[in-house]
């Protein structure tokens, strides 16, 4: 049986996490979500992992999770076991947004159901241009998971994310980048080197890690709240080595190499 894996590498401070069950789109079975769970927590874990890639073998990043398994819980009437893959899943989403470097979505292809709300949980999202997009729950009579209800309405605002949710229709690469729900569109040729170019930006990890702190809570807070935790965040981050290395290297004029220490 098909139950697929999820494969995890770690190369110059850029974990990769691939969803590995290419003639199933990738849809989630077995105990695929577990493994995507303890792949994103062991790569937080390493301090010298910066950035994480979230991808899928082949030409699908993911296309949500497996409809024979729900069918067959369905008619076997077991509601316990979909609520454990729904806990997995959850679990998931919780680890993707806890990672403390820079996480990306480099989508190749078809990201549906589950596998859109992961690339919607992940930082930024670097699609090919025959990338396709669906909030596929609807055909199903199920509402969206995977943290799809707290992501959609706040890029899209709640008119446009309630159409995609109840017409489960599919949105191109190039209607996504319009919508603002991918940050790039590439060439299957330049998805690697592009993604390769946003995990660049996460050079500093302490700083990618206060910075995704503090726009988050400036969702939340008002603008006194905001400037509280500014200063406590920055005041955090003027000691670290990443810091002094970055002022050295504006009075020498040169590029900083953070993550080297003083």
């Amino acid at each position: 049986m098909d139950v697929g894996r999820v494969l995890l590498e770690i190369s110059d401070g850029v974990a990769l996490a691939t969803i590995s069950r290419p003639a199933k789109l990738n849809s989630l079975s077995g105990d695929m979500r577990r493994q995507l769970r303890d792949g994103i927590r062991d790569a937080a874990r390493d301090e010298t992992v910066r950035a994480l890639v979230v991808t899928g073998e082949g030409n699908a990043f993911c296309a949500g999770g497996d409809v024979a398994t729900m069918g067959t819980l369905r008619e076997e009437g077991n509601p316990d076991e979909f609520h454990r893959i729904l806990h997995a899943g959850a679990e998931c989403v919780l680890a993707l947004q806890a990672f403390p470097g820079l996480t990306i979505a480099a989508i190749p292809g078809i990201a549906a159901g589950a596998g859109f709300a992961l690339a919607l949980g992940c930082d930024l999202r670097v699609a090919t241009s025959s990338a396709r997009f669906a909030a596929s729950w609807s055909g199903l009579a199920l509402a969206p998971d995977w943290g799809a209800t707290h992501w959609l309405p706040r890029i899209l605002g709640y008119p446009r994310a309630l159409e995609l949710v109840l017409s489960g229709r599919v949105v191109d690469a190039s209607e996504a980048l319009e919508m603002g729900l991918v940050h790039r569109v590439v060439d299957a040729t330049a998805l690697e080197s592009t993604v390769a170019e946003f995990a660049e930006w996460a050079r500093a990890r302490e700083m990618v890690k206060g910075v995704k702190y503090l726009l988050r809570k400036g969702l939340a807070v008002g603008i006194e709240a905001s400037l509280a935790a500014e200063t406590e965040t920055q005041e955090d981050l003027f000691v670290s080595d990443d810091v002094l290395e970055g002022l050295r290297a504006f009075r020498e004029k040169r590029p900083a190499r953070f993550g080297e220490g003083s």
